[in-house]
């Protein structure tokens, strides 16, 4: 998706709440363009006088930027979604009326489409701008869905506007209270709710949704300006990681469990929720890599097995031995094919560190680690019996 951020009057994209809104949405690897546009300033304007006609800022500047420096970045059939604040929603309807442009979404804060009568010096700037006589069939199928964000207490635009903006364009309406014209004056430096908006236009991969968790989980700050295919995590976040993965998975899940590692809890929320994503997506695969054959003879460890299999999770059980020179690790996880959670233990067998990674080449390399598991490991059909038969057959050999 590209995202298009466009500013009020007398304002900049490094102003209010726009800039933090394009650092999390770069943050998620979508497009936000956030343009400066002409303006005059508050005391020029003043200065000038209401005569004044040498102003910047007017619908035919506003337009020319718009053409020569954020049109030609918009491809054929590319996904588009506008953000406009203030006098931002009504230049939008201009742009999008004047050449044609489809998008999939718009959100307009404190929208507005004529003379406001609060303050000569915001009616002169905006004075080529206002017009109430859009194309309003038009512009309902170029903008198919779109919200209106307004306050009850909006010291420049009154919410007749806002509302009159929405009863002719048929968006969504969402009144946020005592929240003024939404901007640094009501220190709205943040503004969550239109990131949500956003949010809900996007078609994010499950790593992508969990790295949004974990900025919810631990401020903004935590992953500011991060966009890594790559992170990892202490041992004890693994598990906060693992039941968001599984309560978010949609497709398909591969994952092993290491016999040596007296990491997991086989009883935990954590393997819980493993067993209702089974349930649900019904292509689970679970294969226990198995260090030394007495492993399978521990109570835990077996009822783990059973769980696992009633819950539909596809068992297999595979040795150690046989895959150890063919494997970088034998702890990980697969996840919705683009996903990878990697358990790095060390020489003593403690795990310390976890790595998650969106990077092709990771997924590639565990896919091939996967590919020597599942060819020698065996599948569960019957719990008792094939774990039995397994350990006989290794015995055997012992």
């Amino acid at each position: 998706m590209k995202f298009i951020i466009f500013h009020g009057a007398f304002a900049s994209p490094e102003g209010n709440w726009f800039p933090e809104l394009k650092e999390r949405l770069g943050s998620l690897r979508q497009t936000v363009i956030s343009p400066q546009f002409p303006i005059n300033s508050w005391e020029e304007v003043s200065k000038k006088g209401f005569l004044s006609d040498s102003i910047n800022q007017n619908l035919q500047n506003w337009l020319s930027v718009f053409k020569h420096k954020i049109l030609s970045k918009i491809k054929n059939g590319e996904k588009l979604s506008f953000i406009g604040h203030s006098l931002g929603p009504l230049f939008i309807l201009h742009v999008v009326e004047k050449f044609d442009l489809k998008l999939d979404s718009a959100i307009f804060i404190s929208p507005f489409l004529e003379k406001l009568n609060k303050s000569w010096q915001i009616d002169l700037v905006n004075k080529t701008f206002y017009k109430s006589d859009f194309n309003f069939e038009k512009l309902k199928k170029l903008i198919p869905v779109s919200y209106v964000l307004y306050s009850d207490n909006d010291p420049y635009v009154d919410k007749k506007y806002s509302l009159d903006f929405v009863n002719k364009l048929g968006s969504s309406v969402i009144l946020v209270r005592g929240a003024g014209h939404m901007n640094q004056e009501a220190n709205l430096n943040e503004f969550p709710l239109v990131y949500e908006l956003c949010k809900t236009r996007l078609d994010l991969n499950l790593y992508q949704r969990y790295l949004d968790h974990r900025r919810e989980l631990f401020s903004v700050d935590y992953t500011k300006g991060k966009t890594e295919e790559v992170i990892y995590l202490k041992p004890e976040e693994v598990f906060d990681e693992g039941v968001f993965h599984f309560r978010n998975l949609q497709k398909n899940g591969f994952c092993t469990f290491y016999t040596a590692l007296r990491f997991w809890d086989t009883q935990s929320k954590y393997m819980e929720e493993a067993r209702k994503a089974a349930k649900r997506i019904n292509d689970l695969t679970r294969v226990f890599v198995v260090d030394k054959i007495s492993d399978l003879k521990r109570h835990l460890f077996l009822k783990q097995i059973r769980l696992d299999f009633a819950a539909g999770i596809k068992v297999r059980l595979c040795l150690f031995k046989d895959v150890k020179d063919k494997i970088g690790e034998p702890d990980f996880g697969i996840w919705d094919s683009d996903y990878l959670c990697v358990v790095h233990s060390n020489k003593n067998k403690k795990v310390d560190k976890v790595k998650l990674s969106s990077r092709k080449i990771d997924i590639q390399n565990a896919c091939k680690w996967k590919k020597e598991i599942l060819r020698q490991a065996v599948r569960i059909y019957n719990v008792d019996k094939d774990i039995e038969n397994f350990i006989k057959k290794q015995e055997k050999y012992l």
